[in-house]
């Protein structure tokens, strides 16, 4: 979960066993003074697991010094700040692969001569985002500097690899705008994690909780009801399908019928007039790609 929301998230979920794992280890290196890289897609939570960390810390966010390499800043002064510093220091780096070649040169030979230290007095943390990876395994100084630590990240993985998760995603962030937008919804419809699951979400559990405010927000009763949701919800699912090399058109084929289902809400006979094909042959493809639950 993202924590770049102006209302941190209450409870941090992470019961499946590989997230479990993840945290363990996250509890190690936070109880340590060694350095964290967090990895991972848009709104996987890269924020939300380093401001964990620093909590655990005691660290305060006004003694942290921000490396942002999206927006101009003063560099060669924050290095500084922290080669000087007699005190333990909090060094936050984020889009480096937004920095300048020699800015990237610099942070590298500094940190070759600091992690040699008998004591560090820096607590190091770094955001990668999955679009930077390329670039910090190629042959560059970004890898460089990246090769030197590497051995600290963490990976977390995307909303689709934490599905048996979604039901507690879904029932926090509806407890959440309930109390941020007044409500009192107490149950959501059973067909809307047939969509969750079904649904590529590119800001993983930003765009789903994003998702669950919109819906909240647009409920007047006690419950989400399926039936009451505006079709725009679910206008991207086709776009989300990529032609590739490689991939069967029976994939294609069964991701098309998924799709044009979510968007008519399950209507079978909608759905097949959208294909192209009679009612009788989307029931049998239904069976054929295991797609009844989506009807």
């Amino acid at each position: 979960m993202s924590s770049k929301r102006s209302k941190p998230t209450s409870e941090w979920i992470s019961s499946g066993s590989d997230i479990q794992k993840i945290r363990n280890q996250w509890i190690e290196t936070s109880n340590s003074s060694l350095p964290m890289l967090v990895i991972g897609e848009r709104g996987v939570g890269k924020s939300f697991w380093i401001q964990k960390s620093l909590e655990q810390k005691n660290i305060l966010p006004n003694t942290i010094i921000r490396l942002d390499f999206s927006y101009p800043m003063p560099f060669a002064e924050s290095l500084e700040k922290i080669k000087s510093s007699k005190q333990i220091v909090t060094l936050f780096i984020d889009h480096i692969t937004k920095a300048k070649p020699e800015e990237v040169l610099l942070l590298h030979q500094w940190w070759k001569s600091e992690k040699y230290e008998e004591k560090s007095k820096v607590n190091l943390y770094w955001e990668i985002h999955s679009e930077e990876v390329e670039i910090l395994n190629q042959k560059n100084v970004y890898a460089d500097f990246y090769d030197q630590l590497k051995s600290f990240r963490f990976e977390l993985p995307n909303l689709k690899k934490r599905i048996s998760e979604l039901p507690l995603f879904v029932s926090q962030f509806l407890e959440e705008a309930n109390t941020d937008l007044g409500k009192k919804i107490t149950g959501i419809e059973e067909e809307f994690f047939v969509f969750f699951k079904n649904k590529t979400f590119t800001r993983n559990l930003s765009e789903l909780r994003d998702m669950i405010f919109a819906l909240v927000g647009f409920s007047s009763s006690k419950q989400l009801h399926w039936k009451q949701i505006p079709s725009h919800f679910f206008e991207n699912q086709l776009s989300d399908l990529e032609v590739k090399p490689g991939i069967s058109l029976e994939t294609y084929e069964k991701e098309i019928i998924k799709a044009n289902l979510i968007y008519t809400k399950g209507n079978r006979e909608k759905a097949a007039k959208l294909l192209g094909i009679s009612e009788r042959n989307l029931y049998r493809k239904l069976h054929e790609y295991h797609l009844e639950d989506l009807s």
